[in-house]
């Protein structure tokens, strides 16, 4: 199905001719045309990105599925945003040109529009030899779970997609899922990566892509026009053709972050994050930012070493922070500039989406917090920041509970979807809690995982869901033996063990990061 706008360029706009009149620009609204399809909007918003400016337009849809933004001013070079809103003003359908287009008289700009939809995808471990100890550990793939935001509904892990997959990487309107295989006890990934095209229309897995990829995958990213993706693994940096499956490997070495920009011509540039280390304890800076051009005979080359703990991009520009120094800079083929120095904890997620970085902020033991800032002067806001806390129940003794708080709390993924409405991250923490023997409470030891997805302009949680839950429990001989991990107000967890998994990847449709 296809939605004609005609946006007239000099004079009025009737809104209803397909194609154009003379003068007019017919703006179509492109859905897969399935149970997918954006539902209950009424309104359409427009944001024109020109040379000059952005130029801001919304309509009321007609019966007939036609708007009328009113009289636009021609162009040679227009990135065009479109947002589907519901009577409430949220957002339940989005989408973005690739490339800039022209809006010249007869011109016709197809925008393919998209439900707001968070992917996430990972692995699950299980006690095989039933002892509560480590070394039996069994690890599987496990199928990625979503959370549809136009609908509302809550994550309960019983939305899936595929069979199995560690990763969930979405190229503009396309979505992919990567399956490789795990290893036993360590849950390290191995062998060969593939990659499986999904149906944007249902859901449904379609042929895998020919090409495969060495090492264990840790992080992709795919372009506007889903002709690319760029996948770091622990040995390459590899490209992916989308049309042919054809594998390129771009730089060796282990790359767990990465990023895509786009020039207003189309040409693609990966940016990468070698050697990453961890964000825990001393401030590692071993890391190395790599740029790898994609449209032309160019060879990828490191930029610079640091500390830079993540990467984005964003309309023509490539964004990082550094952990060590706290650094938001920009970076480019020929090396890197400075716009902020970031405070109040470690920037170690980042996401950049219409002139605002989005950094996820660590701070010692166990506190995370989000904020947003302006690329230009304006002192960063803090949306979120919460000290991560686990409540335990005693499940024989109805009113026991344990309240343990994390020794360390680390971000993994963050991520800005619907052109800005929703930003999406997730977080891992781990607690340890010691025997008390006059409660008869044992020694445990948990780990946590969650994905959180907020209201971008107020901060307000839209979904909390706990992934993972679980540990180790040494048991004394008088100590209270059967535990379960408990649900705080807001948050929801999956509805049974089996739909638990670990977080390794989080993906908007259409997403920016």
């Amino acid at each position: 199905m296809r939605w004609p706008c005609v946006l007239a360029v000099l004079g009025a706009c009737n809104g209803t001719d397909v194609p154009p009149v003379a003068g007019g620009v017919s703006l179509v609204l492109d859905i897969p045309n399935g149970p997918l399809d954006p539902k209950g909007f009424a309104s359409v918003e427009v944001v024109l990105h020109e040379p000059t400016g952005d130029v801001a337009r919304s309509a009321n849809l007609r019966p007939d599925g036609t708007f009328d933004l009113g009289a636009i001013d021609p162009s040679n070079s227009v990135a065009v945003e479109a947002t589907l809103r519901s009577e409430s003003g949220a957002a339940v359908g989005y989408g973005r040109t690739a490339i800039a287009a022209a809006f010249a008289g007869g011109a016709e700009v197809v925008v393919p529009v998209r439900r707001p939809i968070a992917y996430i995808a990972g692995t699950v471990s299980r006690d095989a030899d039933g002892d509560g100890g480590t070394p039996g550990l069994h690890w599987t793939e496990a199928p990625a779970t979503f959370s549809d935001l136009s609908v509302g509904a809550k994550l309960d892990g019983k939305a899936q997609i595929g069979s199995q997959a560690v990763m969930v990487i979405a190229a503009g309107p396309n979505l992919y899922l990567i399956t490789q295989g795990t290893t036993d006890p360590d849950g390290a990934l191995a062998g060969p990566a593939k990659i499986v095209p999904i149906s944007a229309a249902d859901h449904q897995p379609l042929a895998a892509l020919g090409g495969s990829m060495t090492g264990a995958v840790l992080d992709g990213v795919g372009s506007d026009d889903g002709s690319t993706l760029v996948i770091g693994t622990t040995s390459q940096l590899f490209m992916v053709d989308t049309a042919t499956g054809a594998v390129r490997s771009l730089a060796t070495g282990s790359f767990a972050r990465v990023a895509l920009m786009t020039s207003e011509t189309g040409d693609l540039d990966a940016v990468a994050i070698k050697n990453r280390g961890s964000t825990t304890g001393t401030c590692q800076t071993s890391a190395e930012l790599w740029w790898a051009p994609l449209s032309g005979p160019g060879e990828a080359k490191k930029l610079a070493a640091g500390g830079f703990s993540d990467i984005a991009a964003d309309r023509g520009h490539t964004y990082y922070v550094d952990a060590c120094t706290g650094e938001l800079g920009e970076s480019a083929a020929m090396g890197t500039t400075a716009i902020h120095t970031i405070t109040g904890g470690k920037p170690t997620a980042l996401a950049v989406s219409n002139g605002k970085a989005y950094i996820g902020l660590e701070t010692p033991p166990a506190t995370t917090s989000l904020v947003v800032a302006s690329l230009t002067s304006d002192e960063p806001r803090t949306l979120w920041s919460e000290s991560a806390q686990q409540v335990l129940n005693a499940t024989s003794f109805a009113g026991v509970q344990r309240q343990l708080d994390a020794t360390s709390a680390v971000f993994a993924h963050l991520e800005v979807g619907a052109g800005g409405d929703y930003v999406a991250l997730t977080t891992s923490a781990h607690f340890h809690g010691a025997a008390v023997a006059a409660a008869s409470f044992p020694d445990m030891t948990i780990d946590t995982e969650e994905l959180r997805v907020f209201d971008a302009s107020t901060g307000g949680i839209v979904q909390r869901y706990r992934s993972w839950c679980d540990g180790v429990v040494l048991l004394g001989g008088k100590d209270i033996q059967d535990w379960v991990c408990a649900s705080t107000a807001g948050q929801t967890e999956a509805a049974d063990p089996a739909l638990e998994h670990h977080i390794g990847s989080m993906t908007f449709t259409f997403g920016k990061k």
